[in-house]
């Protein structure tokens, strides 16, 4: 969109500024004398104690009025100096306070020193007032700097007064007298050689005895002798302190798009004048970590500008001639800048400069916050100290100046509410929720939020089921805003082509608008079939930096009913469960089974299945197949989840196998691919078989409760049937039928079991292989898994070519293992293949139940890559794993797992190389089932392992993970014979 700077953004953007704002003023006077002001001293005041003039001010006793020419006065009116003077009372010569004792007149000659009238401005003081005093003023110091000092003394009554002149503390009290150490005497003692006179000392001094590499300290004049008179003190002169500057704060930010310019602002104390303004030096320089994108870079982001003039309202930008070098690859700039001197401004007391300015440059797209670090380089004729309590630590000697982002984002998610999710179906009133935010700290103005309607929704806008429009004001960032008022026709508006007009969305402001009472209709066509579709659009006339997130499109499959039932020819709907939630003969409720079955012969019982999709559009269901009752989520009505957690899979007794399949093949023989989900065409019906293996630990009639439950809506349906088991009878299974591949001249071996469901031993099973091409070159040998480890080795037997009769004896519900090895010839080719059955024939001499014959038929091919991959799980009661070893040791299997909500499930995909050469950048891709979500758990899930071992890398066994969908593992290499696997956790949503 194109910004537009209006007024009232524009003084929005200033106020933003974090303190800092468009600059004309001229540099600020500071006043380090003030009453609580912290800023240090850098030059002594009042020297010549010329201040207050005390013949125009006060009399000869102390107090206001004239003529005076000598009089002892409190510090408090003498500016810059203080003594360490005990805290005197009102007295009929001085006011109360520690006492500073001024003179006036010509000088000290005899004639001059009492009584005189004269009102020469010359003044001077008197060391002792009434005690033994030190005179001084507090100033900055730093060790090793040297300074240029004169003073004048003269003696009153004796040249044997002696004063000296040092470098202290002093210790503060409440009345008596201060404490002063000395710690390095600058003139030990005055020496006059004739009463009265003045006589000047000068030096230069460095400081080297203070205690501190810096501090406040005090230049203190002491008289040597005791006594309240003596030691007249004047035309003192301190020269020679450099200047001290600092930055005024340590860091602060404006946006790109503020107006004019912004200063960078530092103070200076000390003695600076026209022909002594120092040249201060500054750099930008950038930690090596702080990525480009991060840094400002001159003439891009921003330039640096001068006052023009001490006072002048123009700038004009730092050129070579100002030092200026910059470096566009890495943001580094150096450039000088020299304050013009301002003969209005007083430098001893302090001043703050405005006159260095940045003026930055709006982009318009968003880069994001960028950092300008300022800093002052060494220079000669300044020094840097912090102004506050002359300390060469935590000295804000640089300044992080942060150049934020002016580009507003709002963002819309529209989405149902909680209460509408199960109502999606005809002639119900929905409502949604759209959460408007403004991402930003930017206001975002002449905001419009619309709602479009595409699919099977209405509203009306009077009446009892009139829609409505409400905001709730969310707290972001640590902001809660005032919501919009909404005008009565809102709704109106918000589904009008000009949408509704929210006027300005403050910086962070969060709503959530609630719309509600739309109705769910029925009578779209098309791409939108079968589909409520609506969705929120927000606008404004401000730069929006990330439209994509200005639309929020709803699009909810409708509920519709699904229906399960006996496929049962003519039989009542007490029979078949036709209609919905007609689950037992007494209907929604009933607890008798609508159809009961007497297993075969061969353990079997055989359900024929319907599921009616009454729905437009094409669903997918789930199979269930549970030993508990099933109940719906709703206790009336047509529309109903289910309660997950009332699903229990068969672990036990029963065994039971979907398949797809219509009513004439649903019996013995019926073939082909086990299922779990089915799709069911739009307004169809599809037909299923449902096949129950009653093994012998069964006794009695049991009920078994089959349900589906449709993968885009979750309605589901729910009918109760029941199996009687055959009296106790013999059962042997042989699993399974397997595929391969084999390298050439390489081997393979397949795992089979042979397992007894019966309830009597089983003795004597012959077994036999029987090649399908006995000419194909393939060598087929049968071993007896005699350890029971499922791995071929040295202590398995060898069974003969031909038909071998077992002598283990197969107790009830155990098994034994056979491995069949086949190898490759060295004359083979890729992609040709074999096929081996293995047969087992049970010993029916003796029985009363004559058991067939069984086999399976194993396929391999040989092929350069042998990568054989298996998927397995492992279910994990109350979704709790110590560390990444218990995933790894866990033990998998392959057979389907129901969850209930605190369950949780692990799938292992392993894959393993059994081919002779190494394979690079093997993949493993997988989803995450519908109706569950993400379990992980850091360091424990998602893994890589191998060996035991969690093995899991940034480069070399890789895991990409959207945690909603997909999740994919990236091994670099997978060596010969090696296996590895991925590990993640899935629970119910």
């Amino acid at each position: 969109m194109i910004k537009r700077y209006l007024p009232h953004v524009l003084a929005s953007s200033v106020l933003l500024l974090g303190g800092m704002a468009q600059v004309d003023a001229a540099d600020t006077q500071l006043d380090n004398s003030a009453t609580g002001s912290t800023l240090i001293q850098r030059s002594f005041v009042n020297l010549d104690f010329s201040n207050p003039n005390i013949n125009a001010n006060y009399n000869g006793f102390g107090q206001a009025g004239t003529g005076a020419t000598n009089v002892a006065l409190p510090e408090t009116l003498v500016p810059g100096w203080r003594t360490t003077h005990r805290v005197m009372t009102a007295g009929t010569y001085w006011q109360a306070g520690r006492l500073i004792e001024i003179w006036r007149g010509q000088g000290a000659p005899s004639d001059k020193m009492t009584g005189e009238l004269s009102t020469s401005t010359n003044q001077y003081a008197e060391l002792n007032a009434e005690e033994e005093s030190v005179l001084y003023q507090n100033i900055c110091l730093i060790k090793g700097e040297t300074f240029s000092y004169s003073f004048a003394h003269a003696t009153r009554s004796s040249i044997s007064e002696k004063a000296k002149f040092s470098i202290g503390t002093v210790t503060d009290t409440a009345t008596t007298k201060r404490g002063w150490v000395a710690h390095q005497n600058i003139v030990s003692a005055t020496n006059t050689l004739t009463n009265k006179t003045w006589k000047t000392y000068s030096d230069t001094a460095t400081v080297n005895s203070i205690p501190a590499n810096s501090g406040i300290y005090s230049l203190g004049f002491e008289a040597v002798s005791t006594g309240t008179i003596g030691n007249f003190l004047d035309k003192i002169a301190i020269t020679g302190l450099k200047p001290v500057v600092e930055f005024t704060t340590a860091a602060d930010s404006a946006f790109e798009n503020v107006s004019g310019i912004v200063p960078i602002k530092f103070k200076m104390v000390g003695n600076v004048t026209s022909t002594s303004m120092p040249t201060l030096k500054f750099k930008i320089s950038y930690n090596s970590s702080v990525a480009l994108e991060n840094r400002a870079i001159y003439g891009v982001d921003y330039v640096l500008k001068k006052r023009n003039g001490a006072t002048g309202t123009t700038f004009t930008e730092l050129t070579v001639a100002d030092g200026l070098n910059y470096n566009t690859s890495t943001g580094e700039v150096t450039f000088s800048y020299k304050p013009d001197y301002n003969s209005g401004l007083n430098y001893e007391q302090g001043v703050e400069f405005n006159g260095l300015v940045l003026e930055i440059k709006d982009n318009n797209k968003s880069f994001g916050t960028k950092t300008l670090p300022l800093s002052f380089e060494t220079m000669s004729d300044v020094l840097l100290i912090t102004l506050d309590t002359c300390s060469k630590t935590n000295i804000k000697s640089s300044f992080d100046f942060s150049i934020k982002e002016d580009d507003t984002d709002l963002e819309i998610i529209k989405s149902l509410t909680p209460e509408s999710v199960t109502k999606v179906y005809k002639d119900q009133y929905l409502a949604y929720t759209l959460e408007l935010t403004n991402k930003t700290k930017v206001d975002a103005d002449e905001v419009i939020l619309k709602d479009n309607i595409l699919a099977n929704l209405a509203y009306e806008t009077a009446g009892v089921n009139a829609a409505t429009l409400s905001c709730e004001a969310i707290t972001n960032e640590g902001t809660t805003s005032t919501c919009p008022t909404l005008p009565n026709d809102a709704v109106t508006k918000l589904f009008s082509s000009g949408g509704l007009n929210l006027g300005t969305i403050k910086g962070f402001a969060k709503y959530k608008f609630t719309l509600n009472k739309l109705k769910a209709k029925e009578d779209a066509t098309g791409e939108y079939t079968g589909y409520i579709v609506n969705n929120a659009v927000v606008t404004t006339t401000s730069t929006d930096i990330d439209s994509s997130n200005n639309t929020s499109t709803v699009k909810t499959m409708m509920a519709t009913k699904t229906d399960l039932s006996n496929n049962k020819t003519g039989a009542p709907v007490t029979e078949t469960g036709i209609g919905m939630f007609v689950i037992g003969k007494e209907g929604r409720t009933g607890s008798t089974p609508l159809w009961t079955q007497k297993s075969d012969n061969n353990t079997k019982v055989y359900f024929p299945l319907n599921i009616q999709n009454y729905g437009n559009l094409a669903q997918d269901y789930q199979l269930y197949a549970s030993s508990s009752k099933i109940e719906p989520t709703l206790g009336t009505g047509d529309y109903s989840t289910l309660v997950k957690n009332s699903i229990t899979p068969f672990s036990s007794g029963l065994k039971i196998e979907f398949y797809k399949a219509d009513l004439a093949q649903c019996k013995t023989g019926v073939s082909g691919q086990q299922i779990t989900q089915l799709n069911v065409a739009a307004n169809s019906t599809t037909q299923l078989c449902a096949v129950v293996t009653v093994y012998s630990s069964v006794t009695a009639t049991t009920n078994i409760w089959f349900a589906i439950e449709s993968l885009q809506s979750g309605m589901a349906d729910i009918i109760l049937d029941a199996v009687i088991p055959q009296p106790k009878k013999r059962t042997l299974e042989l699993s399974n039928d397997q595929s391969a591949q084999v390298g050439i001249g390489g081997s393979y071996v397949f795992l089979h079991r042979l397992i007894n469901y019966g309830v009597e031993n089983e003795t004597k099973v012959k077994v036999s292989l029987n090649p399908v091409n006995r000419t194909d070159g393939f060598l087929y040998t049968l071993f007896l898994d005699q350890n029971g480890n499922d791995t071929l080795d040295a202590s398995d037997t060898l069974l003969s070519g031909t038909e071998t009769e077992l002598n283990n004896i197969i107790e009830p519900n155990k098994s034994v293992t056979l491995l069949i090895k086949v190898e490759a010839p060295s004359t083979a080719n890729n992609g040709m293949s074999s096929q081996v059955k293995l047969i087992a024939k049970p010993d029916n001499v003796g029985k009363d139940m004559t058991l067939a014959d069984l086999s399976n038929t194993d396929l391999i091919t040989v092929s350069p890559n042998q990568l054989k991959i298996m998927k397995s799980q492992f279910k994990v009661e109350n979704c709790s794993m110590a560390n990444a070893a218990a995933v790894i040791n866990a033990t998998y299997t392959v057979q389907n797992e129901n969850l209930k909500p605190n369950q949780c499930l692990i799938y292992r995909i392993m894959v393993k190389n059994t081919g002779s050469m190494a394979l690079s950048n093997v993949v493993i891709n997988d989803m995450y089932p519908a109706y569950t979500q993400q379990w992980a758990l850091l360091g424990i899930l998602p893994i890589v392992g191998s060996n035991g071992q969690n093995i899991t890398d940034s480069s070399n066994n890789t895991i990409e993970d959207d945690s909603t969908a997909k999740i994919k593992t990236i091994l670099k290499e997978l060596l010969s014979q090696q296996e590895k696997s991925l590990y993640f956790g899935i629970k119910m949503q």
